[in-house]
């Protein structure tokens, strides 16, 4: 079974040669590699020359912005491809070297999926693990019903470079309808048509290395502003492909949303209560002003604990109001006695550890997860 492995580029030439070559070196021989660079202005192209043996697309660039672009970059890429499984990778990502057999013998042995996703595991610009698993997916079996049922697009999807889909699917559905939504880049665009009219498959099972370095297109929606712009277009776009699909609109609201994620379900109020009401005099925060302590505040909200409001170390968030609550900075807190905290980011609750006991605070005294125990 032939694998397409189609890697979209623009300006990453430093992280090109470990994106290619981690492919090259699969366990999994039966490989094509297609890569689409889109104008590039670095040495990219340089770079790319190197290698004799994968498919180089070079167009100028597509100028219409990071997600029609990128859009246009698959779907460019697709064409040229060959294989009945195709891979997406994104050109600051690597795969590890297990992933393309994983996921071949996966289809081998349920030929009625036409989509696999997984997690991926974050690592810095040098390619040093940051011990993330991102991003936080919930265990669903019937993508459609789930979201009909809840109402909720959130921590269903996995990004490009964790998607991999049977051609005779995308063969259905590219190239994609090009429009205004600039928030919605081609991985939600496919997880969400897949989720009305495919089989997906999720591997809780982090395959693939998804490079941080603070050029990520995806950081911009730590803004708070920019998230509200992105989940209006997520329900947008969501409720035009079901309308085009016969299905019903889906409505979107805050409480709603928050009550549905990751972090409400998991979360244990009877702890939280517990660790609050040891030391009631206390000043208590919720470290993480996104959706992740966003939704710990919904959850204790209303149990009666004077939670003073939150922590954040993304500037954007800091000295804004979120729920009514200031957002604080980590530094502006440090040293201060009388501050306990609940640490909210599931996925980064050992680095905010270590943060916090090197500013003398101690675990289960002054933070604690609020999440239930394993």
């Amino acid at each position: 079974m032939l694998a397409s492995v189609l890697i979209n580029n623009y300006n990453y030439a430093p992280y090109l040669t470990e994106c290619i070559q981690s492919v090259l070196d699969q366990a999994y021989s039966d490989i094509e590699i297609i890569v689409y660079d889109d104008g590039s202005t670095d040495n990219s192209l340089e770079i790319l020359s190197k290698f004799k043996n994968i498919k180089v697309i070079s167009n100028s660039n597509y100028g219409k912005g990071h997600c029609l672009n990128q859009m246009n970059a698959v779907y460019q890429a697709f064409k040229e491809s060959t294989g009945e499984v195709v891979f997406l990778l994104d050109s600051d990502d690597y795969f590890k070297k297990e992933k393309v057999e994983k996921v071949i013998n996966l289809f081998k042995e349920h030929p009625n999926i036409d989509v696999i996703q997984h997690p991926l595991e974050e690592v810095d610009v040098n390619g040093i693990s940051k011990g993330n698993i991102v991003p936080v997916l919930k265990n669903i079996q019937d993508y459609k019903n789930y979201i009909y049922q809840t109402e909720s697009l959130f921590h269903l999807f996995s990004t490009t470079s964790a998607l991999v889909f049977k051609r005779s699917y995308l063969e259905n559905v590219l190239p994609l309808e090009e429009d205004k939504f600039s928030y919605i880049a081609v991985d939600t665009r496919l997880m969400q048509l897949s989720a009305l009219s495919a089989s997906i498959f999720t591997i809780f099972e982090p395959l693939t290395y998804y490079r941080k370095h603070g050029e990520n297109d995806s950081g911009k929606l730590g803004d708070i502003s920019q998230h509200r712009m992105y989940t209006k277009e997520l329900y947008s776009f969501f409720n035009r492909s079901a309308v085009k699909n016969g299905h019903s609109s889906i409505s979107y609201s805050y409480d709603k949303y928050l009550e549905n994620t990751y972090f409400y379900h998991n979360l244990s109020t009877e702890k939280c209560v517990q660790f609050i009401m040891k030391n009631p005099e206390k000043e208590y925060f919720i470290w993480g002003a996104g959706e992740a302590g966003q939704s710990v505040y919904h959850a204790l909200k209303n149990s009666g604990l004077n939670l003073q409001g939150f922590i954040d170390s993304d500037e954007r968030k800091q000295n804004c109001l979120v729920m009514d609550k200031e957002v604080l900075s980590p530094s502006s807190i440090y040293g201060e006695n009388n501050i306990c905290i609940l640490v909210s980011p599931f996925h980064s609750y050992e680095t905010i550890a270590t943060i916090l006991k090197n500013q003398n605070y101690i675990e289960n005294e002054h933070f604690i997860s609020p999440y239930m125990e394993d």
